[in-house]
């Protein structure tokens, strides 16, 4: 464990619980129109070792955090760091740069080199001053739920030889499994317990009809304004599609009165399209996707199984 940084007013130090975090996290998510739901601030923390990832800035003597930084730390030696916040009555005294470099020096500390993170545009120079290097964009898309898909689609067709399931019939390590064969983020506890257990959460996989192998799945979740879709992995278009027109006829989403919205992987050269085919739209928005001193997983580099089969990512906040 880290040695705290002390100034004279304000502490760096992980969270000592999820009630600690929970109320800072959901007041500023909404604030900030990051559009998430309350249950993230479980999952996040689940994923974070229960909060040892979780990073805290606490004046002395206070009961609430001020800031916060989650630099997730994963077994395979990568890491992402998500919901880097000041509080804007608190922001320029130095104190974010203090919990920042607190959280990039218990990477160090490990020896863990391969960090990302998604940066919006305004903040990409200073991550840049940070040692980040931008390696790709993540197209933020949104479209409204819509009850007559097949109608207007057409059914959704298969390949032969494969066949949709719910995804919580699918063996968690495995789920596991493909999500780092396309991000190179070993994300392990995310899948096992962090996000099935989820009242909210739903999907679907698509697996051989003879060897049941796993060729893709989507997970969808609530949040704040309607459903999140992602990650959207898939051996093929057709498959992406299907997939995805399967989440958005599920009865929760195409009865919501909410959005829908994805963060679409832009370095496959076919992701948007297959949300585009399905009325999706670009909101003009894209997350700068960066890495610590340019270090990408091989993943996700050019010719990587990512840039082929990652329709959309699971979600900024972890990659």
């Amino acid at each position: 464990m880290p040695v705290p940084d002390f100034t004279s007013s304000v502490a760096v130090r992980p969270s000592a619980s999820l009630s600690e975090v929970t109320s800072f996290f959901c007041n500023q998510i909404r604030d900030l129109g990051w559009n998430r739901d309350e249950l993230d601030a479980q999952t996040h923390f689940t994923v974070a070792q229960n909060g040892q990832d979780w990073l805290i800035l606490i004046p002395a003597g206070a009961n609430e955090p001020i800031g916060m930084v989650i630099g997730f730390k994963f077994p395979n030696r990568t890491g992402w760091v998500g919901f880097f916040i000041v509080d804007k009555q608190h922001q320029g005294r130095g104190w974010g740069g203090m919990l920042f470099k607190a959280m990039l020096d218990t990477y160090n500390e490990i020896g863990i080199r391969v960090v990302g993170l998604d940066a919006v545009k305004e903040q990409v120079k200073t991550y840049e001053r940070r040692g980040f290097v931008e390696a790709a964009k993540i197209r933020i898309m949104t479209r409204v739920p819509e009850q007559e898909l097949e109608t207007k689609y057409g059914a959704v067709q298969l390949n032969n030889g494969y066949k949709a399931v719910d995804i919580k019939e699918v063996d968690a390590d495995t789920i596991a499994d493909l999500d780092r064969m396309h991000t190179g983020l070993d994300r392990g506890v995310l899948w096992a317990k962090a996000l099935f257990s989820r009242p909210d959460a739903f999907g679907f996989a698509i697996i051989s009809t003879t060897t049941e192998e796993l060729s893709g799945f989507i997970l969808v979740r609530r949040c704040e304004h309607g459903y999140r879709f992602g990650p959207l992995l898939a051996d093929s278009n057709s498959h992406a599609s299907a997939l995805l027109q399967l989440a958005m006829s599920h009865a929760a989403v195409s009865k919501s009165s909410g959005s829908l919205v994805a963060e679409v992987f832009g370095p496959n050269e076919n992701s948007v399209d297959v949300f585009s085919r399905l009325g999706w739209q670009w909101t003009e928005m894209d997350y700068h996707r960066m890495w610590l001193n340019g270090r990408v997983p091989v993943e996700q580099q050019q010719g990587g199984r990512g840039q082929k089969g990652m329709f959309a990512i699971f979600d900024a906040s972890e990659g």
